[in-house]
């Protein structure tokens, strides 16, 4: 896992360090004793996680290199991504397919993942299970183990400063026609709200495949605003011994229930970042109370001098946090 703070891209060394290891795991030769030459045989297919370094800081963007060395003519089905609360301290922003490294007697698979780390803490990648297609159609899978990380504070970078820091407007961008923008904009909404309908669609339709149907019930627990009110009320429970950790819970509560409901990404910006973003028209006479309160919330928790008077006020916040999932949670039952 390699941190991206210094603005400079490591992705070379982890790209090496990957090689290195996925050729470590795929260098399993015997030797032709009656032969004047060393023959190679068909590595075993093995799997590899590389995390390089194991240690980042909280907004760092890192990589990690998921590695599968075959024989010759063998195919890696897509990598299956954990959900959130299997990742735990981390998003994963994008997941790449590298090209193969066609070797004579071996074949190197990678797959680059980027991660965003969210929450200070020490943390284990977890075991991901692989499928491999053979060249007759035969199936193999492959277990890579766990790997720990940790996700330190900016904080002890930084011991004099109070204040939160400055967001950066990215570079100028060339003159575009403003019509031309407006359309491309439009389309390429139009194709991220279509795909995001057909992952839901899919994920809801496995998990009914998988756990043979769902009831009714069981539809409106799963959805989005049901979640989110039990998310707030476990959050409210723990203001009195740790208000922070419950400022921070309702701030993800609100960031996700507005993704999943509106599919205002949202999750992964800052504050900040979500000060020039226009909501979806569904949100938009309603955006400017959560966004006050995600601003509010972050004001609390980020400050190292605040009283605790701060306790009430999440309170505060988080009940108005959950009237405003029930007023905006459409009648949830069975579709």
């Amino acid at each position: 896992m390699t941190g991206r703070a210094t603005g400079r891209s490591a992705a070379p060394a982890v790209t090496g360090f990957v090689l290195a290891a996925a050729l470590a795991l795929g260098c399993e030769a015997t030797h032709d004793t009656d032969g004047p030459e060393t023959a190679m045989a068909p590595p075993r297919p093995q799997a590899t996680v590389v995390i390089e370094p194991p240690q980042l800081r909280v907004g760092d963007v890192a990589e990690i290199e998921v590695a599968v060395v075959t024989p010759p003519e063998h195919a890696l089905r897509p990598l299956v991504v954990p959900d959130d609360a299997v990742l735990g301290l981390v998003w994963v922003l994008a997941v790449e397919a590298l090209p193969i490294d066609q070797q004579r007697g071996r074949w190197t698979h990678r797959t680059r993942l980027r991660l965003r780390a969210r929450e200070v803490g020490s943390g284990t990648w977890p075991a991901l299970t692989l499928e491999l297609v053979g060249p007759e159609g035969e199936r193999t899978l492959l277990a890579t183990p766990p790997r720990p990380y940790e996700v330190v504070s900016v904080l002890p970078a930084f011991p004099d400063r109070l204040e939160p820091f400055p967001w950066r407007l990215p570079d100028a961008p060339a003159a575009v026609s403003p019509w031309l923008a407006a359309a491309g904009g439009a389309v390429a909404t139009l194709a991220l709200l279509g795909a995001l309908a057909l992952v839901r669609h899919r994920r809801r339709h496995a998990h009914r495949r998988a756990h043979g149907g769902l009831g009714p019930a069981a539809e409106v627990a799963m959805a989005p605003g049901s979640v989110a009110q039990r998310e707030l009320a476990v959050a409210a429970a723990a203001i009195d011994t740790d208000w922070r950790s419950s400022a921070d819970a309702i701030s993800r509560t609100l960031r996700r229930y507005t993704a999943e409901r509106w599919g205002f990404a949202i999750e992964c910006r800052t504050t900040e970042e979500l000060v020039g973003r226009t909501p979806p028209l569904a949100i938009a006479r309603r955006w400017p109370a959560a966004f006050a309160w995600l601003r509010e919330l972050d004001a609390l928790r980020f400050r190292p001098d605040a009283t605790d008077d701060a306790a009430l006020r999440v309170r505060q916040l988080a009940e108005a946090a959950a009237r405003w999932v029930a007023e905006t949670t459409p009648c949830e039952g069975p579709r």
